[in-house]
């Protein structure tokens, strides 16, 4: 009996007595596994020490090579004849001197056996092994790859043949170890239940559909594919329960959210441009928190960090990564040295044109602190969201086809509201109806639907606005029902009852809604617009502060900021405000009445009345009257003042 070596799972190699031989240097593991897959044939020295220190000069890197040899030799020392055996041009391993779980698995094609007792291949390939040299690092990651591939068509093969031989444990096993290497393996997912089934464990076979279908969606945002499907139906009418024949694109996620339907975006590993190797270790974190982050916002679907971590991008396409894991955006990250500390370049890019189509470098210090990563991750998300979901919607200011999916329905949805016209609320509330008749789950619909209502009233393209937002506090909570914990909801709610005269309840929700997500401008813009309304205006700009950090493009703070500057009496810098905002939404008549109060504030009545004649060309029925409904929560003074200033402009 000789040596074995594992190369599956951490790197290990026993003497023939199965005694543990240390090899503490990773190169020198490296080196061990190069001859180990050569099958016994020479490997040129030249090629190994090329390979192992790319880094060194040819003379340095062959004298490496033999210090490795001769360490790898010592180690083996006093436990037999070493495999190892080296002349002046090659290395290679002495037949039947070493044996490998990469050789047994190889064997298993032609023998149909394989060893699967204890932990026998469950790890990857040189587990846990990485390298700073482009060339060696990327000899890993093919190998890598190669040999994830080789085993899960092994393994595939192996519970196919098992089932078929009736052993259903051994089965099993293979299929459990396949979903080590890959959990989205349906073949092994099925067999799994047949053999769950095939034991009376329907309750467990059950349990592995809804895990299954979940999986599925979240991870990759696929359905399951056709005989899955079949198998899955077979299972829930075994278990007493109606087969599920709902089409899988609407199905809804165990939250009450569409678990498809959204933009789906990849984020890459970061990669670290600089010299600073200390960022090797923060990258993977940033990257995981970037994805947690991105995953905050419940209108777009983010792939799961360990599927991305797991792809190895460096020699794909954007078209190919966007195919391997389903998703219409890739997020690019990369850190660059500068003068004045770092900077973080992210590049947002569209599969279907592999083009970029949003970049923007972000400066980046202390990044080895959380407190450093946070300010980094949440100014990055905020804008990315933003910039992906305009992306997404394209223009959509037509109508969609009676075809038309769920996602390009909800995204025009989203356009109409961020861009408010009369005839797009009326065409917002037809699209809402159609995905409400498809997905009466659907949370997200709710709240456009209240925001339709807010645009309305304050824009005056309704009767009533307190009955209006009386109707988006119903819908929202409606929404709630489903989904307790969709900040979009929770915003929409606090809003509406903030306007309904509830600010403790309203602020309340609003905050919420900041807690579940702090990386969006939009929560706490409205948290602002709460505080607002609530006269406490030093708490409102901090509010505003943070929706300013999170997405400085963000429109809509610059209307309600300027509403808190004429709250406390600042008029010339609400005016600027409200140029910003009016630059974005030109029509938007409340942002139009309040400029035109604080130019009257300031004695320009021309230019007060000339906003003021705007929009009653528009909507007459925006008078002071509708101007005092819609203000009900607003302090006694504020709303005199307000009235008032817009009479003498010519508001009747």
């Amino acid at each position: 009996m000789g040596f074995s070596l594992r190369l599956y799972g951490r790197f290990q190699l026993l003497a023939p007595n199965g005694e543990n031989i240390a090899i503490p240097s990773r190169k020198h593991r490296v080196l061990i596994a190069m001859l180990a897959l050569a099958g016994g044939k020479p490997v040129p020295r030249s090629r190994l020490a090329g390979l192992l220190w790319p880094e060194q000069s040819e003379e340095h890197a062959r004298n490496s090579l033999r210090q490795a040899l001769f360490a790898i030799r010592h180690a083996v020392e006093g436990h037999g004849p070493s495999p190892v055996v080296i002349d002046h041009a090659s290395g290679w391993i002495e037949k039947g001197a070493l044996a490998s779980d990469a050789d047994a698995l190889a064997e298993a094609a032609a023998t149909g056996w394989l060893d699967l007792s204890g932990d026998s291949y469950d790890g990857e390939f040189l587990e846990g092994l990485s390298f700073q040299d482009e060339a060696l690092d990327t000899w890993l990651h093919i190998e890598r790859d190669r040999h994830r591939d080789r085993l899960i068509d092994c393994l595939t093969g192996f519970a196919a043949a098992m089932e078929k031989a009736g052993d259903a444990g051994q089965a099993l096993a293979a299929a459990r170890c396949t979903l080590l290497h890959d959990p989205y393996h349906e073949p092994a997912h099925r067999v799994i239940l047949r053999g769950h089934l095939e034991r009376g464990e329907r309750a467990r076979a059950l349990r592995h559909c809804d895990t299954l279908q979940a999986l599925l969606e979240s991870g990759l945002g696929v359905s399951m594919d056709a005989e899955t499907r079949r198998l899955v139906d077979h299972v829930r009418g075994e278990t007493g329960g109606a087969p599920d024949s709902r089409p899988a694109p609407d199905h809804p996620a165990p939250d009450g959210r569409p678990a498809q339907n959204r933009p789906r975006v990849a984020v890459l590993p970061m990669v670290n441009l600089s010299r600073n190797e200390a960022l090797d270790g923060v990258s993977e974190t940033l990257t995981r928190r970037m994805i947690a982050e991105l995953g905050r916002f419940s209108p777009i679907s983010v792939v799961a960090a360990a599927t991305m971590l797991a792809l190895r991008a460096k020699d794909l396409t954007i078209e190919e990564i966007g195919r391997r894991v389903n998703a219409a955006y890739v997020v690019e990250l990369s850190y660059e040295a500068a003068q004045q500390g770092g900077a973080v370049l992210v590049q947002l890019a569209s599969v279907d044109s592999g083009t970029q189509i949003w970049s923007r470098r972000y400066p980046a210090t202390a990044l080895d602190a959380p407190d450093g990563q946070d300010r980094l991750i949440r100014a990055i998300v905020g804008s990315l969201y933003q910039i992906l979901m305009w992306h997404a919607a394209g223009d959509a200011d037509a109508e969609p086809r009676d075809n038309a999916g769920s996602e390009q329905i909800y995204l025009q949805v989203f356009y109409h509201i961020q861009r408010p016209t009369r005839a797009g609320m009326e065409l917002t509330r037809r699209l809402c109806d159609r995905l409400l008749l498809a997905d009466p789950r659907h949370v997200l619909v709710r709240e456009s639907l209240a925001w339709t209502n807010f645009h309305c009233a304050f824009n005056g393209w309704t009767d009533d606005p307190q009955e209006a937002f009386r109707q988006a506090r119903d819908m929202v909570l409606a929404g709630l029902r489903l989904n307790d914990r969709e900040p979009y909801l929770l915003s929409a709610l606090g809003l509406a009852q903030t306007y309904l005269g509830d600010s403790r309840a309203g602020l309340d929700a609003l905050r919420r809604a900041v807690d579940l997500n702090p990386n969006d401008a939009e929560f706490h813009t409205w948290l602002g617009t709460g505080l607002t309304c609530a006269g406490r205006i030093e708490e409102a700009h901090a509010a505003f502060d943070l929706a300013d950090q999170t997405n400085p493009d963000y429109h809509p703070v610059f209307l309600f900021r300027a509403d808190a500057h004429l709250s406390a009496g600042e008029f010339e810098r609400a005016i600027a405000g409200l140029d910003r905002f009016l630059a974005v939404l030109p029509e938007y008549h409340w942002a139009r009445l309040l400029r035109a109060a604080a130019h009257g504030a300031l004695g320009e009545a021309e230019t007060a009345r000339a906003g003021v004649d705007h929009v009653r060309q528009t909507v007459p029925s925006l008078d002071g009257r509708y101007l005092r409904r819609l203000l009900l929560a607003r302090e006694a003074g504020y709303r005199d003042w307000l009235t008032e200033r817009l009479g003498a402009a010519g508001l009747p």
